[in-house]
């Protein structure tokens, strides 16, 4: 049985945002684009009227430590007016493992309820999306902590994981370290801000819920 959203099992999509300082500028617009067209896409698949939401969104923002965006902690989508997100690079350094652990520990007792919840056969995984135009290098490596959120799973079936890592001119990411936190062949390589949005935006408001169906939507639409 295929796992949708629907205002009864809303999907929780959690994003975690590099906002060090290498992300300063347009690559921060980029991205404060992407999650504003997300929520207004989920917004849209949704039923009219605030209480009648198919997605919850979890954001969370990284650079030497991380924190969760005020108004974004597991809420529903209709709740949030997609005008007051922003995201800067106006931090420090890059700890993709402090994103992770707070996406973690969030997920941890939200997958526990899940096992309980009456339409669990047809409820759908959360989706993980993640995004860095850099190398981690503050604190231990992100693979473990990305290895217990793909662990994660609902009857067998597993969290996923996405990546996108920002190349854009002479900056390069660590794609060797965010190709190993994402689930199978789950990494996209955002060349243009362009395509950086349209990630966040369309894979954000899937409502996939598997490696397989993300992995071909990354191949046939974004990649183009």
């Amino acid at each position: 049985m295929k796992r949708k959203a629907r205002q009864s099992r809303r999907q929780l999509v959690g994003v975690a945002g590099d906002i060090s300082e290498s992300m300063k500028g347009p690559k921060a617009q980029a991205a404060t684009q992407g999650i504003r067209d997300l929520i207004i896409e989920a917004q849209t698949k949704s039923p009219h009227g605030i209480e009648r939401s198919c997605y919850d969104l979890l954001l969370v923002s990284f650079s030497d430590d991380a924190k969760i965006f005020p108004g974004c902690d597991m809420v529903p989508v209709r709740h949030i007016d997609s005008q007051t997100i922003e995201l800067r690079g106006d931090g420090g350094q890059t700890n993709i493992t402090a994103g992770l652990e707070l996406i973690r520990n969030r997920l941890m007792p939200y997958m526990q309820a899940l096992q309980e919840h009456p339409e669990r056969a047809e409820h759908p995984l959360p989706l993980v999306l993640l995004y860095s135009d850099g190398e981690h290098n503050v604190g231990p490596g992100p693979q473990a902590v990305a290895a217990e959120i793909k662990d994660l799973n609902l009857d067998g079936d597993p969290v996923v994981i996405v990546c996108a890592g920002i190349a854009v001119g002479k900056e390069h990411p660590d794609e060797a370290t965010l190709r190993a936190i994402a689930s199978p062949e789950c990494y996209f390589p955002a060349t243009e801000l362009e395509k950086l949005t349209r990630f966040l935006a369309e894979v954000g408001s899937s409502g996939l819920s598997s490696a397989p169906e993300i992995a071909r939507m990354i191949k046939e639409e974004l990649s183009e």
